[in-house]
């Protein structure tokens, strides 16, 4: 008797999914059918598609950081675990968006022909998966003879990614309380490293000496805008002892979130990136659902750690207004497209280019700092802006060099 296999459960539920016409991905032997291998062609991304990526995600990110610090500075809603809470939650959106227009442009199919295809090429998607091939069924808790197919795979895959990203931001909103937003910028944008020192091990990956020197400085570029910028503001109204062993503590904390992160966009590139892409419209399928795994997983979970944090006190959940509810949804809306995009970048690319792509957003958010509050940038933001830019430069020439090669 045949064991029976995740593969015969849709993502979408619709009773069709038992029909003879649906191709159904089994495993053999712990691997991947060969028919689906085959069949997927590695295509070039093209340089276009990385650039429009890149925009999206450092205007992203320099709306959801400037639109934060508003509710929470100006209208006083400080209410970080929440905001956690609902922007991780908030990546299941473009999934839904993906859905809708995946949709909209099939109406000459009918609703079952559509939703077969749709788990068809989610199947096959996450079957070019190489850790699926190696490690997929080892990772996948199943009953006593059955074996665990696509979807179980990157359902289980993704609850450790989302473990990883949930710990990171904790970090983040943690260490803030802490430390000083210099020590924490520069801190956590060291994320670049841990990318770069997890993508050896994990995927392979041999660094170049162009690769090893962006990530350097890009790093320096950081740590010169966080600590020679005069005009940020740090206070300490406490005394320098507390205030020292705080800071202290504070920076061991933002080191967590930076190895968190780093190691995130490693092991979502392991475990949710195939290896033998279709192209790059085609693989975004697979990020759009993977990425929506991590919200579905926040929404589902994470309010038990804001009632627990309501019920002693730390946090107390407060109704925002219907303005600062705008001001709430715009940070959102703009942090899960940066996210979603940030991802789309370690899909095409790999995890040490996304990073340093993102640091760049560390310069862009002191120029709209400048334009939006008139805190006009120091020479140090300048110059630690510069540097940024040239190690993304240097990046940038590498990933195009690889993808001719």
């Amino acid at each position: 008797m045949e064991p029976t296999t995740e593969t015969q459960q849709p993502l979408l539920d619709d009773d069709s999914s038992s029909d003879s016409g649906i191709e159904m991905t089994r495993l053999h032997n712990g691997l991947p059918s060969p028919s689906l291998l085959s069949t997927q062609i590695t295509k070039p991304v093209p340089i276009l598609h990385i650039a429009l990526a890149l925009l999206v995600t450092i205007a992203g990110f320099v709306i959801n950081t400037e639109s934060a610090a508003y509710y929470e500075d100006v209208l006083g809603w400080k209410k970080p675990f929440c905001s956690l809470y609902i922007m991780h939650s908030s990546l299941a959106l473009p999934w839904a968006c993906h859905l809708l227009y995946s949709r909209l442009s099939s109406q000459r199919k009918t609703y079952k022909t559509w939703v077969r295809d749709y788990n068809n090429d989610l199947r096959a998607a996450i079957s070019g998966i190489e850790a699926f091939a190696t490690a997929g069924p080892a990772m996948v808790w199943k009953r006593s003879g059955s074996l665990g197919g696509p979807l179980d795979y990157l359902a289980t895959a993704m609850a450790l990614v989302t473990v990883v990203l949930t710990v990171s931001g904790m970090a983040w909103f943690v260490a803030l309380v802490w430390t000083t937003p210099g020590d924490l910028t520069a801190i956590y944008n060291c994320s670049t490293f841990f990318a770069a020192v997890f993508s050896v091990p994990l995927l392979r990956q041999k660094l170049s000496g162009a690769s090893t020197g962006a990530v350097a400085l890009s790093i320096i570029g950081t740590f010169i805008i966080a600590y020679g910028d005069t005009t940020a503001v740090h206070i300490e109204s406490e005394g320098e002892g507390k205030v020292g062993t705080r800071r202290l503590l504070g920076n061991v904390v933002s080191s967590v979130g930076a190895v968190a992160f780093g190691l995130y966009e490693v092991l979502f590139k392991k475990y949710a990136c195939s290896s033998r892409p279709a192209g790059s419209v085609a693989s975004l399928h697979l990020t759009f659902a993977a990425s929506a795994l991590t919200g579905m997983y926040t929404f589902s979970t994470f309010w038990v750690v804001l009632l627990v944090l309501h019920i002693v006190g730390i946090e107390t959940f407060v109704i925002p207004s219907l303005y600062v509810a705008l001001w709430i949804a715009i940070s959102v809306l703009s942090g899960a497209i940066a996210m979603t995009s940030l991802l789309i970048l370690v899909t095409w690319t790999n995890p040490v280019f996304s990073s340093v792509a993102s640091v760049l957003s560390v310069f862009f958010v002191a120029i709209a700092d400048w334009l939006l509050f008139g805190l006009v940038p120091s020479v140090p933001t300048y110059a630690g802006g510069l540097i940024i830019i040239v190690a993304f430069v240097l990046m940038a020439r590498e990933e195009v060099g690889h993808g001719k090669r």
